[in-house]
């Protein structure tokens, strides 16, 4: 299988070996499910976009493996499809950069004995990285880690039926983003089907959906072989869990972001971003250090403390300087702001590499002015979406 490519930030190449790894921690839980037939969770559904259920309903946790290679880590989460084989569930890329599903083999949908009972073919469209695609309508089914299958019984997502004409390969991804509107993705909204696609998690009556990652000194993020840790979990809660600082995500934006308040490096201030106009903070769950742009040259004509060499996927942006020095980050939205550091010094030494890369012009960011937050980000915090009032929050770990 190929795991999908990135959406804001640079593609880390898998071997067969390592997908072969992810897919056996993954297969072990789902192997539990066999044991357990017949247990299955239907999760009631909300009655609108704001609506909160009339009594308390218990969180669930999914388990992801989270596999670490070179400075970058990405998180796999397992589905499946009504009346198919839960062993042979597809791993797919738990992407906050994204914000739709998008399994890889339609094929696998159609192999089940009358499919057409469950999953209506809605019409055809490229999915965002370029696969041709059925667009379906149709149940998905995660499972928990006490061994159940939820079932989101009416999701609309992409099934490619071919590879990308890009690179030969098909994408799997399992989009978590929080936009405003939906249709502010021109993915989600293909062209004369008249349907709008969302994350299948923002379609249940747990709005909050919590990214908790196992602690650093397990993940093994320096590590070149794929490290798979089976104590990392999506937790979906009906009420807010405590501790969160929660913002309003920028509205009318493709991805979901804050707003960059300030950055400082090696502990000296910084005046980026400076007065660019509406700068954005992508909050992105993939792997990857911190990396913006810099139109004005307040960082990357500077030298930095601690400088290291700028990564491969750099080449395709502009006037790269890269560095592993402390980091502190402020974001937020117009009410409010939240602080934190990400310092290599409290890291496991083989966690210990590249913080911030930072560019002229930084071809990721979608031709926005502003920064990606990383997956290192989440080394340091958990992340909170609030799909009903279109927030996300933070909270140190």
């Amino acid at each position: 299988m190929h795991h999908s490519r990135h959406s804001l930030h640079h593609l880390v190449a898998l071997t067969d070996e390592q997908k072969i790894e992810m897919s056996r921690a993954l297969a072990s839980r789902v192997r539990r499910h066999e044991l357990l037939a017949g247990r299955e969770r239907v999760p009631p559904a909300p009655a609108g976009p704001l609506a909160a259920p009339a009594a308390p309903l218990p969180s669930y946790a999914f388990p992801i493996t989270t596999v670490s290679m070179n400075y970058n880590f990405d998180a796999y989460i397992g589905i499946g499809f009504l009346g198919a084989d839960p062993a042979n569930a597809p791993q797919l890329l738990v992407d906050s950069g994204n914000s739709n599903l998008i399994v890889p083999r339609w094929e696998d949908i159609a192999a089940i004995p009358n499919y057409q009972a469950s999953y209506q073919v809605l019409g055809q469209a490229s999915e965002p990285w370029g696969c041709p695609a059925n667009v379906v309508r149709g149940p998905i089914q995660l499972f928990d880690s006490d061994g159940a299958t939820f079932t989101i019984p009416d999701c609309v997502f992409y099934a490619c039926t071919g590879d990308s004409p890009q690179d030969q390969s098909r994408t799997a991804n399992f989009g978590t983003g929080c936009i405003a509107p939906w249709s502010a993705s021109p993915s989600n909204a293909p062209s004369g089907l008249g349907v709008t696609l969302q994350p299948v998690l923002s379609q249940t009556a747990y709005p909050y959906v919590e990214s908790d990652y196992a602690p650093m000194e397990k993940m093994q993020l320096a590590s070149t072989a794929a490290a798979a840790s089976t104590e990392s979990a999506i937790r979906i809660y009906n009420a807010a869990p405590d501790g969160y600082r929660m913002f309003d995500i920028i509205r009318d934006l493709e991805w979901m972001a804050l707003t960059p308040k300030s950055l400082s490096i090696a502990n000296t201030p910084t005046q980026w971003p400076g007065n660019v106009a509406s700068p954005i903070a992508m909050i992105d769950t993939g792997g990857g250090p911190v990396y913006l742009s810099d139109p004005n040259g307040y960082l990357y004509r500077s030298a930095w403390p601690s400088p290291v060499a700028n990564p491969d996927w750099a080449s395709s942006s502009t006037s790269c300087e890269s560095t592993q020095a402390l980091l502190e980050i402020t974001i937020g939205d117009a009410a409010a702001s939240y602080t934190y550091v990400i310092d290599n010094s409290t890291f496991p030494q083989s966690a210990r590499g590249l913080t911030l890369v930072m560019c002229e012009m930084n071809a990721y960011m979608m031709g926005q002015q502003g920064m990606n937050i990383g997956g290192i980000s989440a080394l340091v915090n958990s992340i909170l979406i609030d799909f009903g009032n279109n927030q996300v929050g933070f909270k140190k770990r």
